[in-house]
């Protein structure tokens, strides 16, 4: 079976990587779809890869990492370059694939890892202005996007979301409402209004603080947007959540609610699984009932499920297999991991086996203050694309690059029986405040990669914006 993608790549001074072309997996279910034709296209329809087979030995053109599961593998240290002025590419040298900056405003970024910005089929993006908290969707057909002209809506919405089919739909929420906007039209429709449900109007007439239903950030509804989980948030009690529940919006039928005592509240986020086969709950390490670190349920809150001990950066996915997973950074094995959304998934504290635990290790992170080989960078999780994954890295001020992965971005194939790492690009960036982090994020086609960045000028200010980088050739991806 085959994926094939072509990369190039944007940064955001905002700096984008951009996959040009590539379609991961155009059904979105996960599964390989073929993707080679005899000509040598890609056309992502099953064909073969002109020898009258489906096979590969990896992406073209990307250079594979030798051993992900060690501290030491081949370094590609930073280059130099100068700051590329809006709409210009800089090649980075250590990989060939040239950077683009794609936006002019300083502080116009996307919002997260997790989250793909651009809409289904890439011709708008939605970004963020930091210092007001403005949402901006802009057209991309032309470099800056933020260019005069290319400005299209803005947003008054929390945790807005594309549709997955509607080029031209934003969902988002507002108090207890789940609503879409037309970004072309400005036309808003209330998909559901909780105030008005059977279940959920009595909880709010019960416990009048509660102001808002919320995924915190940094959870998602199922991909097609028909299973969704919130939490229910007050003011009292230090605006702890409440109450989490789900909701299918095809039967319009809440399926659970669950009231969450005290001693389990230390929850940071709440969201589907990309098939909406199970809520996942980001939790602290100490929050109580069993119910710490990441946890999975069903959509009744019937069943709860402890699949690690932390809750890190990660993200949810599918692997190549079409199955639903979880790849998240382990503070207990110092790695990585890529993890089955499953009652079957075990987590693994500290020099434990992963043989049982359903877990395959994707990458060592080298977290060793006493090595000269140490991981000195924090990493962000990005699994839009399914059987697809990148790992960002972003390098606080005054620290040394070292490490192999250090100030690096990789693309790793999710493959559950054997996980591949592939070097992408090389951040030219230094954080020195949150939203100077890099956080890259692969679209859901497998197409680009958008990330943020300050070029190592005015670190701290937050002043950083995006870039993408067109490769201008074929990256394939087998």
């Amino acid at each position: 079976m085959v994926n094939n993608l072509r990369i190039s790549v944007w940064v955001a001074l905002l700096t984008a990587f951009m996959l040009t072309g590539a379609i991961c997996n155009p059904n979105g279910d996960g599964t390989d779809n073929g993707g080679g034709d005899d000509n040598g296209t890609i056309d992502g329809n099953g064909g073969t890869d002109g020898n009258g087979d489906a096979g590969g030995n990896g992406p073209v053109n990307l250079i594979e990492v030798p051993d992900p599961l060690s501290g030491d593998n081949p370094r590609y240290p930073l280059a130099g370059a100068g700051v590329p002025t809006a709409g210009q590419s800089v090649t980075d040298s250590a990989f060939g694939i040239p950077q683009t900056r794609v936006v002019q405003t300083e502080g116009l970024r996307h919002e997260y890892s997790r989250l793909d910005p651009f809409n289904s089929d890439g011709t708008l993006i939605l970004l963020l202005h930091t210092s007001t908290g403005e949402w901006r969707v802009y057209r991309t057909q032309s470099v800056p996007y933020d260019q005069d002209g290319n400005l299209v809506h803005t947003l008054d919405l929390a945790e807005p979301r594309w549709d997955p089919n509607d080029a031209n739909l934003i969902w988002g929420l507002r108090d207890f409402q789940i609503v879409t906007v037309n970004v072309q039209t400005g036309n808003e429709t209330v998909a559901k209004d909780f105030t008005q449900d059977a279940t959920i109007a009595p909880i709010l007439t019960a416990n009048p603080d509660l102001y808002r239903i919320t995924m915190k950030d940094e959870g998602e509804a199922s991909t097609d947007k028909r299973y969704w989980a919130f939490m229910l948030q007050g003011t009292a009690e230090d605006f702890r959540p409440r109450y989490l529940i789900t909701w299918d919006r095809q039967e319009d039928h809440v399926l659970g609610t669950w009231s969450i005592p005290l001693d389990e509240s230390r929850i940071d986020w709440v969201g589907m699984s990309p098939l909406g086969n199970w809520v996942v709950i980001g939790a602290d390490w100490d929050n109580g009932g069993g119910k710490s670190g990441m946890v999975i349920a069903d959509r009744e809150f019937s069943q709860f499920h402890q699949i690690d001990y932390d809750a890190g950066h990660s993200d949810v996915g599918l692997d190549s297999e079409g199955n639903e997973v979880i790849v998240l950074q382990s503070n207990r094995t110092d790695s990585v991991d890529m993890l089955p959304l499953s009652p079957n998934t075990r987590p693994v504290d500290t020099g434990e086996s992963y043989a049982g635990t359903g877990r395959a290790q994707v990458i060592r992170l080298f977290y060793d203050s006493t090595s000269p080989l140490s991981l000195n960078s924090g990493i962000h999780i990005s699994c839009n694309a399914p059987g697809w994954c990148v790992i960002s890295t972003f390098t606080e001020p005054d620290l040394p690059e070292q490490n192999w992965l250090d100030r690096t971005i990789t693309l790793v194939r999710l493959d559950p029986s054997h996980p591949r790492v592939f070097y992408l690009a090389k951040v030219h960036g230094t954080a020195g405040a949150y939203w100077e982090e890099t956080q890259a994020s692969i679209t859901h086609d497998g197409s680009r990669v958008v990330w943020s960045t300050n070029w190592n000028q005015n670190v701290g200010q937050e002043r950083s914006g995006s870039c993408n980088w067109r490769s201008g050739r074929s990256n394939r991806f087998d």
